[in-house]
């Protein structure tokens, strides 16, 4: 368990008000202890924390508590019924959200490992036959890769070919993979308890008409957006200087999502890149940087990396080609 970790949410416990801390087995956890035990940890201002069966034996009564934002509703509707009405629940997600979001030294080259075996499981999907496989054929064949790569855990795989690249959440289907076809390729998982997170785009033979022209576009964005990550600026102007960009080169009613997101322990976590998040960028925290373009019954772009703010600016941890994966299988 991380000493510094505990010291440092036990300040944040002091300065909220908060009597006691209960996480469960998640990421949350794994943060705080190192691995994802079973029952959960309990933690006070004071006092070692412990690992219990039954976390309501180590409540006051009368307590106000923080609850693990990953908790199941069953887990703590039984917490608060054996404690009753005077115990006062709440989120532990102000309390550890922003520790989170600052990852140490460790933490950044476990995700740089992550991106890297994200990266090599593109460059072998590339080598891949395409032409005439399904969508589901080729996802199933992509998470073989992040296995084969070092990835522990499987978290998303999409690919979207054709009309469906136009589509942000589409999921694989029998469609077939054809000639002229662009095709949108999104991956990751977990590799050493981190995650990785890449976004590349396809083509089979040729790329479809204007789509080169679209996809520069979406290109030049990622570049500027990346550019913007850098200390001192919030996650939403990151989200502008994308949005901005994109409007400017008239596709800006065809961007429909944020443009990124925190990545680390989770998937999906804070910052987020969106017009709404006033967060302040800081070396040490993680994102991942995703513009695109969809143009409904046509065909879509997106570029996606993870980047880390550093000192002097922005580094890219996916090092993969950006240009299109041209195949002729």
């Amino acid at each position: 368990m991380s000493d510094d970790r505990v010291e440092r949410v036990r300040a944040r416990m002091i300065e909220h008000g908060v009597d006691v801390l209960v996480l469960r087995p998640s990421s949350n956890l794994r943060y705080l202890a190192g691995s994802a035990r079973h029952g959960f940890l309990v933690i006070t201002p004071d006092g070692p924390p412990e690992h219990v069966p039954d976390a309501s034996s180590l409540i006051p009564v009368g307590a106000r508590v923080a609850i693990d934002p990953q908790m199941p509703a069953h887990e703590l509707l039984s917490i608060q019924e054996r404690l009753g009405p005077q115990t006062l629940f709440a989120s532990a997600e102000p309390l550890i959200a922003p520790l989170r979001m600052r990852k140490s030294d460790a933490e950044i080259a476990a995700m740089e490992r992550a991106a890297v075996a994200a990266d090599r499981a593109v460059a072998m999907a590339s080598e891949l036959r395409w032409s005439g496989a399904t969508e589901r054929e080729m996802a199933r064949l992509l998470r073989l890769l992040l296995l084969e790569t070092g990835h522990d855990e499987v978290t998303l795989v999409t690919v979207a070919a054709g009309e469906h690249s136009a589509a942000p959440y589409h999921r694989p289907t029998e469609r077939v993979i054809n000639p002229g076809d662009a095709v949108l390729v999104n991956i990751g998982g977990r590799h050493e308890g981190y995650c990785s997170d890449i976004t590349r785009m396809f083509v089979v033979a040729e790329p479809p008409e204007d789509f080169e022209a679209m996809y520069s576009v979406v290109l030049a964005v990622h570049s500027a957006a990346c550019e913007a990550v850098r200390p001192g600026v919030t996650a939403a102007e990151i989200d502008e200087v994308c949005r901005a960009a994109i409007a400017a080169s008239g596709y800006g009613l065809f961007f429909v999502h944020r443009t990124g997101h925190g990545v680390g322990l989770d998937q999906f976590e804070p910052p987020y890149l969106t017009s709404e998040d006033r967060t302040v960028i800081e070396p040490g925290m993680t994102v991942s940087v995703q513009p695109a373009i969809y143009l409904p019954g046509l065909y879509g772009a997106r570029i996606e990396d993870v980047v880390v703010c550093t000192d002097v600016g922005a580094r890219r941890l996916n090092q993969s080609p950006r240009l299109l994966i041209v195949t002729d299988r």
